[in-house]
C-alpha cells in the first residue's frame, strides 16, 4: 500500500500550494498569464534538475504526447485563476472534488473500472457537499458561488489529464512523464508570449512583482513539484480513481491552513471565519469525506 502513502501526501501538498497561489493572484499579480509565465519558467528549472538527478526516458511517440498532455494544465489554470478571483480559497478547493467525479467516470469508459453501487452513492455525496459549501450569503438571499462556473470545466480538463497520465504511466516512468509534462507546460508559455498582450503583461510583471513574490512563486511552485510527483508515484501503481479521490481532500488541508493563516497573518487572505461559516464547512467537509471513503473503499 505504498501508493496510499504517496496519495495522501499529495493532497497535503497541493492544499498548501492553494494558499500560496490565492496569496500571489490576489495581491501580487494583475492577470493570469503573468503568474503563469512565472510559473513556466521556474517549472523550467526543475525540469533541468530532474535531468540532473534521473535518467529521463526518449520514448517514441510517448514522450510527444506526454508533451501535448503538459499543455492542458495551462487551459485548466485560466478557468482556477478566474476561480481565484472571485471566490474564498477554502470555498474553491472544495470543489476539486468535481475531478475524482469525473475521473471516475472516465475511468469507466477508458480503464474498464466498473462502479458498485456504493461508489455512486460516495459520489452523489461529494456532489452535494460540494454544492453546499459552495453557497454563501448575498444581497439578495443565498446564492451559488461564482466560482463554480470555472470549477467545472477546471475539473473536467483536470480529470480528462489524470486519465491521460495514467496511460502514460504504463509506457515511460513517472519522472519522465512529469519531465516532458514540464516541457509541454513551458513550450506553451513561449508561444503565448509570440503575443504582444502576453508579452507585455510578463515584462511588466518582472519589474513589478519585486523578490518577495519571486521567492513565493519558488516555493508554491516547489510545493507544487512534491504533490504532483507524489500523485504520479501514487498513480503508477495504484488505480487512478482512487488516487484522484484521495487527493480531492486537499480542501481539508486547505482550511487547516487557511484557519492557520486567519490566526496569525489574517491580513493576507480574505476568508471569512465566523461561527456559522466554520461549522458550515466542516460539515460540507465531513461529509466529503464521508464520500470519498465510499468512493475509494
Amino acid at each position: 500500500m505504498d501508493w496510499l502513502v504517496f496519495a495522501l501526501l499529495c493532497p497535503a501538498f497541493w492544499g498548501l500550494n492553494n494558499v500560496f497561489y490565492k496569496f500571489l493572484m490576489t495581491k501580487k499579480f494583475r492577470s493570469y498569464f503573468s503568474m503563469l509565465s512565472f510559473m513556466g519558467f521556474i517549472d523550467f528549472l526543475f525540469a533541468v534538475i530532474i535531468c540532473l538527478v534521473t535518467p529521463v526516458s526518449f520514448v517514441f511517440p510517448y514522450v510527444l504526447f506526454a508533451v501535448v498532455v503538459g499543455l492542458m494544465p495551462l487551459l485548466a489554470f485560466w478557468f482556477y485563476s478566474k476561480a481565484l478571483m472571485v471566490e474564498e480559497i477554502s470555498r474553491i478547493t472544495p470543489l476539486f472534488q468535481f475531478i475524482p467525479i469525473f475521473v471516475v467516470l472516465l475511468s469507466v469508459v477508458f480503464l474498464n473500472e466498473i462502479l458498485s453501487a456504493q461508489r455512486y452513492l460516495g459520489v452523489a455525496i461529494i456532489v452535494i457537499a460540494s454544492i453546499l459549501i459552495s453557497y454563501r450569503n448575498s444581497a439578495s438571499g443565498k446564492s451559488l458561488s461564482a466560482a463554480l462556473k470555472f470549477m467545472i470545466p477546471f475539473s473536467v480538463v483536470l480529470a480528462v489529464h489524470s486519465i491521460l497520465e495514467k496511460f502514460l504511466l504504463s509506457h515511460i516512468d513517472y519522472w519522465s512523464v512529469f519531465f516532458w509534462n514540464i516541457m509541454g507546460s513551458f513550450l506553451g508559455v513561449l508561444f503565448l508570449m509570440i503575443f504582444s498582450k502576453p508579452r507585455r503583461e510578463f515584462a511588466e510583471a518582472v519589474t513589478s512583482v519585486g523578490k518577495r513574490a519571486f521567492f513565493v512563486v519558488l516555493v508554491g511552485e516547489g510545493v507544487y513539484f512534491l504533490g504532483t510527483i507524489c500523485w504520479l508515484i501514487a498513480a503508477s501503481t495504484g488505480y487512478v480513481s482512487l488516487v484522484s479521490a484521495l487527493a480531492g481532500l486537499q480542501h481539508f488541508f486547505v482550511f487547516i491552513f487557511v484557519l492557520l493563516s486567519s490566526l496569525f497573518v489574517p491580513h493576507h487572505l480574505k476568508e471569512e471565519m465566523n461561527t456559522r461559516v466554520i461549522v458550515l464547512k466542516i460539515s460540507a467537509i465531513a461529509l466529503m469525506f464521508a464520500g470519498t471513503w465510499l468512493v475509494t473503499v
